[in-house]
């Protein structure tokens, strides 16, 4: 198997799709069936976040050996605390400016809500480790630092064999928790490293150093068992969802959660991946999966910003939800422009794609001159 596998990389770039449909809502509450079609994308979409972890783990197997645990793990650990700061700055001018104009629109006084938000954000428990003290969506990376860590434990003491199913009792509590909490509780949220990254890191870890690998010549019986998968999974999910709760996908969105099915179909779409490492070679998703953690990292302020607009045109007298031409372009327009502004940065030097994301003025204004200088001297060559 070559190093780059461009399935993998194609699938990042289809996946991150998913998660802007997540968070953006497209069609929810438009026309008789606008609920149904959110309902099957959200679905459907529900191997994005895994399957990044799954990739990760895979990835991971490659340079975690029991001599080099902690450099391996501290070393990624810095990489993701960068990403994660990052995160943090790109949406924090958003947070703060929702939490003014709401403070002031109802009559509150800006600077003690402004404060007051700061102070609920520092939770140390939900600033680093559970991640979402700022943004919901900044879990992603604190369960991936933490999973790292706990896959190295197990790697240190040579008991790799423990791995895979020390991660699945607790996926599997979970899985409860979120989705049965009343036959199963949990005193403490569950879409965190423990019970949710660890697995699918571990997963991706125990594809990568077992000694099976998938067939290519049976890829299609692997997207079979994908696409069987997929069914499954919009099955238990309404069941789930809709069934046990007494709700219906004309009145009701209620938003999906990881399930059993999921596990199953995550598993075999990164199967299938492996099975088929040219997929997606000949297109653009390959080079727009290597951006999927910069475009994850600023979709989120991005998708606020366009609700803010649909909410100040609904106020003058103009609901663009009511088109359908809005409901189409919410995630391909809200892609675009978090992947153009995850790419300028890079350009002009804030972050580093690839490296470190931490801004540094020394290294923007190096950037900039670099820039700069080779427009000025094709300019002069014309």
């Amino acid at each position: 198997m070559s190093d780059r596998i461009h399935s993998i990389d194609t699938l990042r770039a289809v996946a991150i799709g998913f998660v802007v449909v997540a968070h953006a809502g497209p069609f929810i509450g438009y026309g008789q069936y606008g609920n149904h079609v959110f309902f099957i994308l959200d679905t459907i979409g529900q191997f994005d976040v895994p399957f990044f972890f799954v990739a990760a783990g895979f990835f991971l197997a490659t340079k975690l050996t029991s001599e080099k645990t902690l450099e391996t793990v501290l070393s990624s650990g810095k990489k993701l605390v960068s990403l994660y700061g990052f995160g943090i700055l790109v949406y924090a001018p958003v947070l703060f400016l929702g939490v003014a104009g709401l403070a002031r629109l109802q009559g509150r006084d800006v600077r003690r809500a402004l404060v007051d938000k700061l102070v609920q954000s520092a939770d140390p428990a939900h600033l680093l480790y559970y991640g979402d003290a700022f943004a919901e969506h900044l879990w992603f990376l604190t369960s991936l630092i933490f999973a790292f860590a706990f896959v190295g434990v197990f790697t240190a003491f040579d008991k790799q064999s423990y791995l895979l199913p020390t991660a699945t009792l607790f996926h599997l509590a979970g899985i409860l928790d979120q989705n049965v909490p009343f036959l199963f509780d949990v005193p403490a949220p569950t879409r965190d490293a423990l019970f949710f990254g660890f697995f699918y890191v571990a997963l991706g870890y125990q594809l990568r150093v077992t000694d099976w690998r998938p067939d290519t010549t049976r890829s299609r019986l692997y997207l079979t068992a994908v696409l069987s998968l997929a069914v499954v999974q919009l099955a238990e999910q309404y069941y789930i969802g809709y069934v046990l709760r007494d709700a219906t996908l004309a009145r009701d969105v209620v938003l999906t959660q990881y399930t059993l099915s999921t596990t199953l179909f995550v598993t075999a779409l990164f199967v299938y991946a492996l099975s088929a490492p040219n997929l997606g070679r000949e297109t653009r998703l390959p080079a727009l999966g290597k951006y999927a953690v910069g475009v994850y990292l600023i979709h989120f302020p991005v998708v606020r910003v366009f609700q803010a607009i649909e909410g100040l045109a609904t106020a003058a007298g103009f609901d663009p939800s009511t088109t359908v031409w809005w409901h189409l372009s919410l995630v391909p327009v809200i892609y675009g422009l978090s992947l153009a502004s995850y790419v300028a940065m890079d350009r002009v030097g804030v972050i580093d794609i690839g490296g470190s994301h931490v801004p540094r003025p020394r290294r923007v204004g190096r950037r900039l001159r670099v820039v700069l200088g080779s427009r000025w001297t094709h300019d002069a060559g014309e």
